[in-house]
Order: structure tokens, then C-alpha cells, then sequence
């Protein structure tokens, strides 16, 4: 696989940063966030899945493997502590990582409180993490130009299985979901380092690598959209219809803490991701979009 490009001469330079975004359909940042901040989430995350036994006290991935995927982990109490974990919550809250959305997305866009946390064992046949499968976020949220970051908590060199992405997909048609092909052409990785992040669009192919080490890949995805776009009601209420914004409740104490924008559109997630992305802010959207269906089953 190539090299990810470094986005990092281009901070400070919003309109440099949306060229390139509209260009490649990603921005690298080599060591963007403090690595202090990052290992205090790791260990906080790394301490709640010690006790539940998913790794043991040299940081092993235990044999038994608790969960495949983050939607199977939250029926597991260590997971769902390590989720609400404060490091790992505080992330993207962290003022370099704002920064730098808002210089894409607009001064006022804004992280769903919403936040996946991927725990991902070494791989072993026939099970494939989600992740692992071709996809594009699109479908997580249905809105057009929304931002992931993918941000790794340690150290994830390409053999335990970072994020690639594949440069200029987001100019194509959707795809079907699909494994990632080893050694196949086009695509873009890095070893990542903690305080790395990677921000792609929503229309951007992007998979994990698997994993081939003997611990787990620890990592978050943080997304980010503008306020003046219907928002996925589930990615800031959560899945239980409540009516107070996800988290707040543990953190909104927090000197870092910062609320979602009042008044926004809350929409059921279904019905915006079942419609076809609008026009973009960046680029042309491929015409093949018009037939966008929701895969059938989910591949995040």
C-alpha cells in the first residue's frame, strides 16, 4: 500500500486544507494531538477491559474473545466502562482537534456525542470485524460532508491494523461492501503513532487492516458535521430516545466540555441515510450516487 500524504504543512491554512480534502477525500496529521492526552485514554480504556478479561496484566489479547464488533461489546460491562471512560470521551473536545475540523467544516461544526470505540482482536477465521469491509461512512449518519476521525489510542503500526483509506474515492460511485484484498493497489496507510488522526469524507472508501499481533487495536472514531444540516437524532440523544444530549449527564461538569449547537434538526438516523447524498461543498458527487441504497447489513 502507498504512504498516507501529511496534511500538516496545510494547518493554518483552512482553504489549503478544503483543496486538499476535495482532492484526496482525506487530511493526515503526523502527531496533531498531545500524546499525553492520548495515553491517558488509552490506560483509562486499557484498565476497564483488564478487569472485564479482554487483555491480561501484560497487555495481551486474552483467548477468549470477548466481542467481534463495538455494537456486540456494548452487551459487555468492561466495554461499556471503557466507552464512557473521561480520556476517552475527552477526545474530541481536545482544542487541537476542533481546531483543525473547524477550519474544514466551519467555525461552528460540531462532534456527535455519539463515539465508537473499536477493541479489535487478533483476527482469526471465519470472523471479520466490520470494519475490515469497504465502506463509506455516508451511511452512518446520511449527511452529506460529514467528517470521521479515525484517531489510534497507541502505537498501531500496519501490522496490528490501522485504518487505509483510498485516495480519491470520494469522486466515485458508492461501493458495495466488501473484505479489503491484501496487497490490493490504490489504497493508503501509515504506522500510526499515538496523537496521529486522520479526517475523511463521508464519501471516502476506507477499511481496517486486519489485525496479525497478539494484543488489541485500540481506536475511536469521532464524526463531525455543520449544524445547519438535519442531524442523526440517534448519534446525539442515543439509541434509547432520550431527551438530553448523550454523555451530558457524566461530563457536562467537565472544563472541556462542550454542548452540541441549540436547535438543531433532529432526524431518525433511517431516514436520512436512506436518501441519496445532496450536492457537495467540496466537490462534484459521482452521478452514481443517485442510486444509493443503505447496505443491508452493517459493515461499520
Amino acid at each position: 500500500m502507498d504512504e498516507l500524504s501529511s496534511a500538516n504543512a496545510l494547518l493554518g491554512d483552512p482553504g489549503a486544507l478544503r483543496r486538499r480534502l476535495a482532492e484526496d477525500g482525506y487530511l493526515f496529521f503526523r502527531d496533531l494531538l498531545p500524546a499525553a492526552e492520548m495515553h491517558a485514554a488509552a490506560d483509562g480504556v486499557a484498565a476497564a477491559l483488564r478487569r472485564g478479561g479482554w487483555i491480561d496484566g501484560h497487555g495481551l489479547a486474552s483467548a477468549d474473545r470477548r466481542a467481534l464488533n463495538p455494537m456486540e461489546a456494548l452487551g459487555d460491562p468492561a466495554f461499556r466502562a471503557a466507552i464512557t471512560s473521561r480520556g476517552f470521551n475527552r477526545i474530541p473536545y481536545l482544542a487541537e482537534l476542533r481546531r483543525t475540523i473547524r477550519a474544514v467544516l466551519g467555525p461552528q461544526a460540531f462532534s456527535y456525542p455519539s463515539k465508537v470505540l473499536r477493541a479489535i482482536y487478533p483476527e482469526r477465521r471465519p470472523g471479520v470485524a466490520r470494519g475490515r469491509y469497504v465502506h463509506q461512512d455516508y451511511g452512518v449518519s446520511g449527511v452529506q460532508d460529514m467528517l470521521t476521525t479515525w484517531v489510534p489510542l497507541a502505537d498501531i503500526p500496519v501490522s496490528l491494523g490501522g485504518l487505509a483509506v483510498r485516495p480519491g474515492s470520494h469522486l466515485g460511485p458508492p461501493l458495495r461492501p466488501r473484505v479489503l484484498r491484501p496487497r490490493e493497489r490504490g489504497w493508503a496507510t501509515t504506522d500510526y503513532r499515538a496523537g496521529d488522526a486522520i479526517v475523511f469524507h463521508c464519501l471516502t472508501s476506507h477499511a481496517a487492516l486486519p489485525n496479525r499481533e497478539r494484543t488489541l487495536r485500540l481506536s475511536g472514531d469521532f464524526r463531525w458535521q455543520c449544524p445547519d444540516q438535519p442531524v442523526p437524532a440517534q448519534l446525539v440523544l442515543g439509541p434509547g430516545g432520550r431527551q438530553w444530549e448523550m454523555f451530558s449527564r457524566m461530563f457536562a461538569r467537565e472544563s472541556w466540555w462542550e454542548p452540541v449547537p441549540a436547535g438543531l434538526a433532529l432526524t431518525p438516523r433511517e431516514r436520512l441515510a436512506a436518501n441519496p447524498p445532496g450536492p457537495s461543498r467540496y466537490f462534484p458527487v459521482h452521478p452514481g450516487w443517485r442510486y444509493w441504497r443503505p447496505p443491508g447489513g452493517a459493515v461499520h
